[in-house]
């Protein structure tokens, strides 16, 4: 039986933010309590131990260690991390062969000359989509003459490598950006938010940041919020179970996509302009398959160990992570975004496996039955209602300050959707965290 049902601030969510905030506002010697919908702590950084070894079915990386607030913590805490950057890849044409070094080079110095384009893109140009502005670089004659001073490559040769780069954006914009060329904002690389440094995991996992950031909080789990009432001086917060709530000013720290169900009422109604906000920004679903075998048939007579394996079908690219040096097993990881995440919460694990893997025997002979598999499925999760944010068509820094802003000095907001620098990652739900204190100082 909970005694004590108010505090001068309640924080809603045990997600990295709200304990970020909460222990912040503890530290200044505020009341404070935190309440968290789920029965464990830490919102989209879930970390479960499955036949011995812990995965990540959530965050799994620091993107970028330097000067990384997470990587702070993890120094502090002397937390285990495993470096595991993927920009080395290796790639494959659908007949089955690798790329050779000159194709390698031709491939990549394209994408660096249009990842350029998207990182330096400015004010005066102006496209609907991400898609449109690649597809204008892509067929324009800057693209043209980059290729023709670089390379001498045939007509032919010139149409597979459009298609190619075409079909990597597409996949550049399921992972890490959760959604598709076509609604994503064509400044979304330009604010890609990721630290520089070496990229790493948690072999025992990341909720060993929540542990650390949980430190003597009180957090009351099992506590969904259905009710804000902020009529009066002290704000009232009712649960599904009937119990009330009081405080005299609270944090909202709930995913973007619960914000977007309007799981929560609000009383009064939040202000026009935050309704607005709220379904303007992007906010996409995210998944994982993980498959183990018996032996790593990916790592044969080329002695490869490179992370990141991408093969092209001839029409999409299937991207795979090899996680075998992290659980000293042969696991593969497969990542799905946008339409093909919610794709992925249709079918079985097994149905999914049917799926691609007529992609991996282009490359790869007597390929064996996994002997296990299982994946996320966050677009169902009723307390997600998704994985992350991404930069939506027409979404500016405006917008993002507009939902910031709180409401009578009573109402806080934050989460990795307001992160002006790193949102969708675990670095900006903290930093929004502490950005949200600030404000209420």
């Amino acid at each position: 039986m909970i005694k004590n049902k108010d505090a001068q601030i309640i924080v809603i969510g045990a997600g990295t933010a709200g304990l970020t905030a909460a222990s912040e506002l503890q530290k200044m010697g505020k009341s404070v309590l935190v309440l968290e919908a789920r029965d464990r702590l830490g919102g989209r950084i879930f970390s479960q131990k499955i036949a011995g070894k812990v995965y990540d079915l959530g965050a799994s990386w620091i993107h970028g260690i330097e000067n990384n607030p997470i990587w702070s913590i993890v120094q502090q805490n002397q937390i285990e991390t495993a470096v595991f950057n993927y920009n080395e890849s290796i790639y494959y044409h659908d007949s089955g062969q690798r790329f050779n070094p000159i194709q390698r080079n031709i491939f990549e110095k394209s994408l660096d000359y249009l990842l350029t384009q998207f990182k330096t893109i400015n004010q005066t140009e102006h496209y609907s989509h991400a898609l449109e502005a690649l597809e204008t670089w892509l067929n324009g004659t800057k693209f043209q003459e980059f290729i023709k001073s670089q390379f001498q490559l045939g007509q032919a040769e010139q149409l597979k490598l459009h298609k190619m780069l075409l079909d990597f954006f597409k996949g550049l914009a399921e992972d890490p950006c959760a959604s598709d060329l076509e609604h994503l904002s064509a400044e979304f690389w330009k604010n890609e938010g990721f630290y520089a440094g070496d990229e790493v995991v948690f072999p025992q996992g990341y909720i060993q940041i929540v542990e650390a950031l949980s430190k003597d909080i009180t957090v009351l789990t099992n506590k969904v919020v259905q009710r804000i009432d902020y009529t009066k001086e002290l704000i009232q917060i009712f649960t599904e179970k009937g119990e009330c709530f009081t405080a005299s000013q609270i944090v909202i720290t709930v995913p973007l996509g619960v914000l977007k169900k309007q799981q929560i009422q609000f009383i009064p109604s939040l202000p026009q302009q935050k309704k607005q906000v709220i379904q303007k920004l992007g906010y996409g679903v995210f998944n994982k398959l993980f498959v183990h075998f018996d032996q790593a048939f990916w790592q044969s007579s080329e002695g490869n160990l490179v992370n990141s394996i991408n093969i092209h079908n001839g029409q999409r690219w299937l991207n795979f992570l090899d996680m075998s040096r992290i659980y000293q097993q042969p696991i593969l990881l497969f990542l799905f975004g946008g339409v093909s995440a919610t794709w992925t919460e249709k079918l079985s694990s097994h149905e999914i496996w049917q799926q691609i893997e007529p992609s991996l025997k282009l490359i790869f002979n007597d390929i064996p039955e996994p002997i296990q598999m299982f994946k996320t499925e966050w677009g169902t999760d009723r307390f997600a209602e998704g994985s992350f944010s991404y930069q939506a068509i027409g979404q500016t820094a405006d917008d993002i300050e507009i939902l910031k802003e709180p409401i009578l000095g009573k109402l806080f907001f934050a989460g990795e959707h307001l992160a002006q620098f790193g949102a969708g990652t675990v670095h900006g739900a903290y930093t929004s965290g502490l950005d949200t204190v600030k404000l209420m100082l």
